[in-house]
């Protein structure tokens, strides 16, 4: 009897050790570089949001630097994959956004979209919109979705690749307006725009920036925005909402660690990165791209990818991916 109570208080004392360390160590995080892991090309979204929240970083990171580490491939898999093995101390961290959560759910691939890496915080949204040319006979987002009722499949939307962010907001929206479209891949977003521009399709689904250039100068005309305020940039366009289609559509960033990081630093992670995208700097950069800062903290951004989870595996199933 007396061997196993001592046993226990060993364990026990060992426990409280490790625990008593875990927040000794996050309450001087950090004392390196973090290095940030972001599963697209240099220059792409996800890498011109992380390249700006790394400019800020210093100023809330005990003048610790963010060094990014671009690993592009399969909508942002092949780095995540790469990642299950980073450090689970707090000093590698992880892009994570809709495009790649769906792809889980579109290839037999060993993560998962909501429950293989640590939530740490959303960080922006960019929202989608739909864009039509300037001499379109829409004007509005009503006559739009009256005239699409009225010839299902008629109208064609253009969306910058098959089953990436745009095509999946595309069929969101379609869903949720009761529609059919002709849906028409392309090789990114600028040139979805141009097929736009050169009458190929009747319209785009959107996401900054892509035609914000092209409706700024009059050659474009934004229909609807996705979200739940209008763009500050675009204060005369209405939301889906306003216009009778009740659907949001933020493609969102998030940052996350490797699985089982200690709560204390993912806490601490959370803290700092608040106070960066805050940062004056940081959300003027966001601003000129359209794109919103947007917090939620740990758990809140772990309610948020359970709830997409759910929500892009029944759309890839309901649509026969």
């Amino acid at each position: 009897m007396k061997k196993t109570l001592m046993v226990l208080l060993i364990a026990f004392v060992a426990v409280a050790g490790i625990f008593a360390q875990a927040a000794a160590e996050a309450a001087e995080f950090p004392t390196k570089t973090v290095e940030a892991t972001v599963g697209w090309s240099a220059g792409g979204g996800g890498d011109v949001v992380f390249r700006a929240l790394a400019a800020v970083f210093p100023k809330y990171g005990n003048g610790q630097a963010m060094i990014i580490k671009n690993v592009p491939g399969a909508a942002g898999i092949t780095g995540a994959i790469e990642f299950l093995d980073a450090s689970k101390d707090g000093y590698s961290i992880m892009h994570w956004n809709n495009a790649s959560l769906t792809k889980t759910h579109l290839s037999d691939v060993p993560v998962t979209g909501a429950d293989t890496f640590t939530p740490v915080c959303q960080i922006v949204a960019s929202y989608n919109y739909l864009v039509v040319n300037a001499d379109s006979p829409f004007q509005t987002l009503q006559e739009f979705v009256e005239y699409a009722k009225a010839n299902p499949g008629k109208i064609t939307m253009g969306n910058a690749g098959a089953q990436g962010g745009n095509h999946m907001a595309a069929l969101l929206f379609e869903d949720a307006a009761g529609l059919e479209f002709t849906h028409v891949p392309f090789s990114g977003g600028g040139p979805a725009i141009t097929g736009l521009l050169s009458n190929t399709v009747d319209c785009v689904m959107a996401n900054a920036p892509e035609g914000i250039t092209n409706v700024e100068n009059g050659q474009l005309r934004i229909l609807a925005v996705f979200a739940e305020e209008r763009y500050s940039a675009f204060p005369e366009v209405p939301t889906g909402i306003e216009c009778g289609v009740d659907i949001v559509l933020p493609q969102w960033r998030v940052v996350v660690c490797p699985p089982n990081t200690p709560a204390e630093i993912v806490e601490k992670l959370a803290s700092i990165i608040k106070q960066c995208i805050e940062d004056p700097q940081f959300v003027e950069q966001m601003q000129s791209q359209c794109v919103e800062v947007v917090y939620k903290n740990p758990a809140e951004t772990d309610k948020f990818l359970h709830e997409q989870d759910v929500m892009y595996k029944n759309l890839v199933e309901a649509k026969g991916f």
